[in-house]
């Protein structure tokens, strides 16, 4: 099976499903379906409230219904006759993980059966894992798109070619805006970078958000020969790594098959790891530029999670775990004028949410 929802960009979404058919297992399908798309848009709403971000503009009606369907692809529900969705044994067990606070157990669950259930995504996991990642182009309307502009940008997908094409793909999208171009750009390096498979821009880049929220890739802004990209890759591995915070993980295919994977899950506990994850921080500060004794925090987050390999979300889970040390290595801080949805702030939830995009050494 494919994925193909535009719509469930955040795993998150699935465990508010997984409560609502938990909470209403007698409701009718259509009243199912209705609460957890109002829950949908709440969590949405609050979430841009805390990270200072713009009020989502999708009402998610239909939303509701699209959760179940992946629900019972999971087989955590299936459709009772007559009435709704009732979870699965398999469904009540993730939601008891969920009620218990056991994150990572969870996280594991969702990220294997993603895997499981769905070939291109596999297939998108497994090529940014061979490939070390992908360099999408950012076209800049400021500059003059032309055929040595474009080569730039195709050129660490497409290398001795990259000339050729741009002039094709310029000769193509002839006349198009700098917006579609890009995307343009983007379908050429996705269909060279992710082999046998057909994949849009839109469908990517949903597929990319709900990766990022399993964990299983990375999204960040990077520039190589004078031109931007967006880079997505893995922070997990298909090889024996060499990271104690790398977990060996498996998940049977449809054909009968196994698909074997690292997932990247670091215990701030573990005291190699914290010296890692420091060390890491401290390297960001010699790479990247200060401004007042401070560092944008996003900055540093997209040089450690590629340096050390662990997803975005442990990133901020690592610095929180640093603050609530006796005496904490790092100080944090606050600019409103760079917060952005892809340059998110860390988020510290305590008795009000706070939030964060500077960093310092103490």
């Amino acid at each position: 099976m494919n994925i193909s929802s535009f719509n469930i960009t955040d795993v998150g979404y699935h465990y508010i499903g997984l409560r609502v058919l938990g909470a209403m297992p007698q409701a009718s399908r259509e009243d199912q379906n209705a609460t957890i798309s109002r829950s949908v848009l709440k969590y949405a709403r609050d979430r841009s409230l805390r990270l200072m971000l713009p009020e989502p503009k999708s009402t998610y009606e239909t939303v509701g219904e699209k959760i179940c369907q992946e629900l019972v692809h999971f087989k955590f529900s299936e459709p009772k006759k007559g009435r709704g969705y009732e979870l699965t044994t398999a469904g009540r067990e993730i939601l008891a993980l969920l009620t218990e606070r056991r994150f990572v157990d969870v996280r594991r669950k969702m990220a294997l059966v993603h895997l499981k259930t769905y070939t291109n995504l596999q297939v998108v996991v497994h090529s940014h894992i061979l490939l070390g990642g992908i360099l999408s182009p950012t076209v800049e309307a400021t500059k003059p798109i032309d055929v040595a502009y474009v080569a730039t940008l195709l050129r660490p997908t497409f290398k001795d070619v990259a000339e050729a094409e741009a002039a094709s793909l310029l000769e193509r999208l002839h006349n198009r805006s700098p917006k579609q171009i890009e995307d343009g750009l983007r379908e050429e390096v996705l269909r060279q970078s992710i082999k046998g498979l057909s994949l849009g821009v839109p469908l990517f880049r949903a597929m990319t958000d709900r990766l990022v929220s399993l964990r299983l890739l990375n999204s960040m802004r990077t520039s190589a020969g004078g031109a931007e990209f967006l880079r997505t890759y893995s922070p997990c591995l298909e090889s024996p790594p060499v990271m104690t915070w790398h977990h060996l993980a498996t998940t049977p295919l449809g054909a009968g098959g196994i698909y074997t994977i690292y997932l990247s899950e670091p215990n701030f506990d573990d005291d190699e790891t914290v010296n890692a994850f420091i060390s890491a921080i401290d390297e960001a500060f010699v790479a990247l530029p200060a401004q007042a004794g401070y560092f944008d925090l996003p900055d540093v987050r997209d040089f450690v999670c590629a340096k050390i390999l662990i997803p975005e979300a442990s990133f901020d889970e690592g610095v929180i775990s640093l603050l609530e040390r006796p005496k904490a290595p790092i100080t944090l801080g606050l600019t409103y004028e760079k917060i952005t949805g892809r340059r998110k702030p860390l988020v510290r939830l305590g008795e009000s949410a706070q939030i964060y995009n500077l960093i310092r050494r103490t």
